[in-house]
């Protein structure tokens, strides 16, 4: 093996302490040139200066976001899983999870209010359920965890079965106040039946012509008259 002598070591630990330097060359031409067209940076150098900069900020504009849920009033928001089921297989499908809104609004009957179930899918947003309350929807409790409801499919718009799943709490929250508005729209459908029923019933009746009735009433006075006449040539 060659023996390497004293200088030629001392010479190989100053290269390996000696920092590593590149050269960046600058366009003459160039209108960000500096006078000198060389420069030695090190490396470390360069990162510095690079981490220095300030990066450009991108100002973005604030945008509304319009879901169509301006004009109501949210009663209640849970989050859940839903499903809905499927009659050929027969077997529960999960369209999604996410936060469930029960909204109210005021309708154009007086006294009158229109509620839906809208359910987006927690992520994408996307819509999974859109669905009013009407009289003859469905709500059942399965369990302490589960709601069975019937509600308007978005895919084909039929009427499905779908299966609510949430904690105890908000199962209990969310079917008093599916139950609650039932209620209060079938009391105001009975009610609006029984109007009509009367009003029908009103419309039927025959009028009475007044003209008839005088007629008729001078009549039985003239036919009075001649029996009291009568009576008196009698006696």
């Amino acid at each position: 093996m060659q023996k390497l002598t004293q200088p030629q070591l001392e010479n190989d630990s100053q290269a390996k302490e000696k920092p590593f330097k590149y050269t960046l060359r600058f366009p003459i031409n160039s209108p960000n040139s500096r006078t000198d067209a060389i420069k030695n940076i090190s490396l470390i150098e360069s990162a510095a200066a690079l981490s220095s900069k300030s990066s450009p900020k991108c100002l973005l504009k604030k945008i509304d976001v319009i879901t169509g849920e301006e004009a109501e009033y949210n009663v209640l928001k849970i989050n859940c899983k839903l499903f809905v089921f499927n009659k050929t297989t027969p077997s529960w499908t999960e369209r999604g999870r996410g936060a469930l809104r029960l909204n109210d609004t005021a309708g154009s009957d007086h006294g009158a209010f229109q509620s839906r179930l809208i359910m987006r899918n927690q992520g994408s947003l996307r819509l999974i359920l859109n669905s009013k309350l009407w009289t003859q929807m469905e709500i059942q409790r399965a369990n302490h965890r589960n709601l069975r409801i019937t509600a308007t499919d978005l895919e084909d718009y039929s009427i499905k079965v779908f299966l609510i799943q949430a904690s105890a709490k908000d199962t209990e929250s969310l079917f008093a106040a599916i139950h609650h508005r039932l209620v209060a729209l079938r009391s105001f459908e009975k009610q609006k039946d029984v109007s009509q029923a009367e009003s029908q019933a009103e419309a039927a009746l025959p009028q009475l012509n007044c003209d008839s009735c005088d007629e008729d009433e001078d009549g039985f006075t003239q036919g009075t008259k001649n029996r009291s006449g009568k009576g008196l040539s009698f006696w």
